[in-house]
């Protein structure tokens, strides 16, 4: 497949649902459930894992809720979503996904309690990246580069949502701080930026999905 940039990957998400009637609801549900199926592959067994899903504000952080509900329902050990302030959540289906969650009963907290005593000595072994996007640019925010710098020195095995929270889709940059990935699970298309710069080093092994991308629109930027 032909890596593409940023906006192309926008522009193709954005004419699925105008163009297709995909709605948003949809590929996040296929996307989430690729990631947690991909754990699920990669592990024998959940039931002595301890796993940390890590949400951004938007559709990444939407990926990464529904992620979590798949995962509950396979008999994970331990299971802690850690999300920005919840009022902050973008409006439609990445909120409704917390809501989701919350409901299943998964344990939601702040991100930054991940730094706490408490939760420095939970020992997960499973991280599961989903705070920014391919939309994502420039530099880290000082509370992220904290939080991605533990989960970068822990033992865990690290996937990221779609793209690694810190590199630039289309250039490869790597902002300091940037979540080095064991694996990306990623969606529709590869990236440009997971092949150039510092993509590379950051990206881990890469997993496309198909999460209900019409074929016809795929093919058009191939």
């Amino acid at each position: 497949m032909k890596p593409v940039s940023a906006e192309i990957m926008s522009e193709i998400d954005r004419r699925a649902q105008e163009e297709f009637g995909i709605e948003q609801a949809f590929l996040m549900e296929n996307a989430g459930r690729a990631v947690a199926e991909a754990v699920i592959t990669d592990i024998e067994s959940l039931e002595n894992e301890r796993i940390a899903v890590f949400c951004g504000k938007g559709n990444n952080g939407g990926d990464g809720f529904v992620a979590a509900r798949h995962l509950a329902n396979h008999g994970v050990g331990d299971l802690v979503v850690y999300t920005i302030y919840q009022g902050s959540i973008r409006a439609g289906s990445a909120e409704d996904n917390l809501i989701l969650a919350k409901n299943m009963g998964i344990k939601i907290k702040p991100i930054e309690n991940f730094t706490s005593r408490a939760d420095k000595e939970a020992n997960f072994t499973i991280a599961i990246d989903s705070v920014f996007g391919t939309g994502f640019r420039g530099e880290l925010p000082e509370e992220y580069r904290t939080v991605f710098s533990r989960i970068n020195s822990s033992n865990s095995r690290l996937y990221a949502v779609d793209i690694p929270s810190g590199l630039d889709a289309t250039t490869g940059y790597a902002a300091p701080g940037c979540i080095e990935a064991h694996k990306t699970i990623t969606f529709g298309l590869p990236k440009i930026g997971f092949f150039c710069g510092d993509g590379p080093e950051v990206s881990g092994e890469i997993s496309i999905k198909d999460i209900g991308f019409p074929a016809a629109l795929i093919q058009s930027y191939q």
